[in-house]
């Protein structure tokens, strides 16, 4: 680790634990570099880094300076995703968190969602029906489950989809493990839940939901754990 992010990493943890409060300003470059005995560089390129992470905003001008950022959804998701990526943790294990959380998300998306959502939704599902590369496949499959989330109008549970998604596709992406069956039972379970979305049917979209997600671990659990 550089000596950069060390710096954003004791920021970071800073922000976490409340000394560094949302709306407070951070010390100047040249007092950050004092107090942590790194080059003022150093604490330009980690304060460059947070800022990339929407974790700082700078002003300029009077009353200028770094200031904590409020994070949004986006930068939760983020956060998520490069954590799970550096922890390197296994295709089964997402998949297990993911069917863990998801059913709730579409329980609550059928008692939530908008019309323009479903109607969203159902592109996504032509999109899937008429692929003809995976890749464009899994694509619309992400954003199909993404959209439920998002759907359910809890912000968190939206982000930790998000945050899921990108990690579980490196692994679903492998014509090893899903195979053509397994792309066309994808097809036929997203109408049923789609079905249920429709018909504000809660108890329904969860547990179409749940099984769908519950057969997408099995058929990662036959395979070589990653």
């Amino acid at each position: 680790m550089s000596g950069a992010e060390q710096v954003a990493q004791g920021l970071r943890a800073r922000m976490l634990d409340g000394e560094l409060a949302v709306g407070a300003p951070l010390p100047p470059e040249r007092v950050l570099a004092q107090e942590l005995g790194v080059s003022r560089t150093t604490v330009r390129s980690a304060l460059a880094l947070l800022e990339a992470e929407g974790l700082v905003v700078r002003r300029v001008g009077r009353g200028g300076g770094t200031f904590v950022a409020e994070p949004g959804g986006d930068q939760v998701t983020a956060a998520l995703q490069r954590g799970i990526g550096m922890a390197g943790f296994p295709g089964v294990d997402l998949a297990e968190a993911r069917a863990s959380i998801e059913p709730a998300c579409a329980g609550l998306a059928a008692q939530r969602i908008t019309p323009e959502q479903l109607s969203n939704l159902q592109e996504l599902q032509s999109r899937m029906a008429r692929a003809r590369e995976r890749g464009e496949f899994f694509e619309a499959n992400a954003r199909f489950h993404v959209l439920i989330a998002e759907a359910s109008g809890n912000e968190v549970l939206a982000a930790l989809i998000r945050g899921l998604i990108a990690p579980i596709r490196e692994v679903t992406d492998d014509p090893a493990r899903i195979r053509e069956r397994e792309l066309r039972e994808t097809i036929l379970v997203h109408e049923r839940i789609l079905t249920a979305l429709g018909a504000g049917d809660a108890a329904s979209a969860e547990s179409l939901m749940r099984a769908h997600l519950q057969a997408h671990v099995d058929v990662l659990c036959a395979a070589p754990r990653r």
